[in-house]
């Protein structure tokens, strides 16, 4: 994990003063070498200022610079991380947390700055923006739903090798890698997917029950499943082949992403979707009865309401209003949280949140959670100028707490139909001995956090 400590900035009108103070613009301190060299001799640059060109991977517990012709299993990665006080993108175990705004980091000694320009800008666009929502409206997460990808760039920074001790197992996700603490970027390049931006859909489905005369060519899903070996591979893209013939489908079999999960017995479902997103076969495989079913979903784009072409930039933007603004609070609420003092925690949380939406008439907490999370959602989205979609769909509104909690936490998600806005809207009240009381229904509903999230 990352060994981060945090020192004052030295001015925070003065970033490029304070940048020049970490040496990396003097002659000759700055050592470029390939992403090659550097897997394969991390002892030479450890400490050392470098700049190094790469492809980026960020993903769900990866954010890490890479090359694919020097991607071996047995060098540790170089995993990234921001200097200044940027928070982390990547979600992974276990990153420090948020950081203190205004302080840049420290780590092993050496204090990295950020330089905050339109090369970082356009670096976090490419790598953050995809699309919020699958055509068929579920939820698009993962790394076929990016818009952008493969990412390259060229990283200034301050490199750590790691793994080389037991006192220094590593950096990042469980220790995996060596670590490059990004001080600037430049010459960002990145590549369009075939994700649709925007656009509304219409999908159908059917399953086909393959038959024993029909399941050559299908037959090896079953005697792999559950296994990620190459041969496997193989024949899963020569399944997917002969799923694509049975429907006389026109598909790109090997720029699709598949999707697998076991369960205890062997039975197993693999999932293989488009590239862009439209076409999808879910295979569920019984090993002891040796049968498949396939199911094709078919998505098409409504005539009045298409996706935008794909030479079109898309940026999203991110809005949030929380309990943790209050940094004194939140830092207390980690420490209860640590201590498994969840009752306590949550009566910080109440305490921190009273100033969101605290004007006004106020008789609307005391409405179900369902209209007091569409009221704070449209009071809030006012506050910061978006404009939700006319037709946003409720994806849930449920009660996340447990018996033995004394607050009732709801969170209460919405979407638009072209994948371009989320809404999320969290709550909470102390609970009453009757579900349905008087009493119950006469306390407020807090507002903890609204969060967005619209894509342009």
């Amino acid at each position: 994990m990352l060994r981060l400590s945090l020192v004052l900035l030295c001015g925070l009108f003065l970033p490029t003063a304070c940048f020049a103070q970490v040496d990396t613009s003097s002659a000759g301190a700055v050592r470029v070498p390939s992403l090659c060299d550097l897997k394969h001799n991390p002892a030479s640059y450890n400490g050392q200022w470098i700049t190094v060109r790469g492809r980026v991977s960020m993903e769900f517990e990866d954010f890490s610079l890479y090359d694919p012709d020097c991607n071996g299993p047995d060098l540790p990665g170089v995993w990234l991380t921001f200097g200044g006080d940027q928070n982390e993108f990547a979600v992974y175990c276990c990153p420090s947390g948020t950081r203190k705004k205004g302080v840049d980091m420290e780590v092993e000694g050496h204090r990295v700055s950020l330089v905050r320009d339109g090369a970082l800008r356009e670096f976090q666009r490419v790598l953050q923006v995809g699309r919020l929502r699958r055509p068929d409206g579920s939820r698009c997460e993962g790394i076929e739903c990016n818009l952008y990808r493969p990412v390259n760039a060229t990283i200034t920074g301050m490199f750590l090798a790691g793994q080389d001790s037991a006192e220094n197992p590593g950096y990042g996700h469980l220790g995996c890698c060596h670590l490059l603490v990004i001080t600037q970027v430049s010459d960002v390049s990145a590549e369009r997917t075939q994700v649709p931006a925007g656009g509304e859909f219409k999908c159908s489905r059917e399953t086909w029950n393959v038959s024993p005369a029909d399941v050559v060519g299908l037959e090896n899903l079953l005697a792999c499943s559950g296994s990620l070996d190459e041969d496997c591979d193989h024949d899963r893209r020569i399944a997917v082949t002969r799923i694509a013939t049975h429907w006389n489908d026109k598909v790109d079999v090997d720029s699709g992403h598949h999707q697998r999960h076991v369960d205890l017995v062997g039975d197993s479902t693999d999932r293989w979707i488009s590239a862009d997103l439209l076409t999808t076969y879910s295979t569920a495989a019984k090993k002891a009865s040796a049968k498949l079913w396939v199911t094709r979903q078919v998505c098409v784009p409504v005539s009045n309401r298409t996706p935008n072409v794909l030479s079109n930039p898309v940026s999203c933007q991110e809005y949030t209003v929380s309990w943790r603004d209050d940094e004194h609070s939140a830092q207390r609420v980690d420490e209860l949280r640590d201590k498994n003092q969840f009752d306590q925690a949550n009566a910080k949380i109440a305490e921190a949140s009273k100033e969101i939406l605290g004007e006004g008439d106020q008789s609307w907490r005391l409405g179900d959670p369902k209209s007091a999370a569409r009221h704070a959602l449209q009071e809030q989205t006012g506050k910061w100028g978006v404009v939700p979609e006319a037709k946003l769909h409720l994806e849930n509104c449920d009660d996340a707490s447990l018996p033995e909690q004394r607050d009732h936490l709801v969170g209460c998600n919405w979407y638009s139909d072209d994948g371009t806005q989320v809404f999320w809207v969290a709550l909470q009240k102390p609970k009453s001995k009757k579900a349905d009381s008087a009493v119950g229904r006469a306390l407020p509903w807090i507002i903890t956090s609204v969060n967005a999230t619209v894509c342009h």
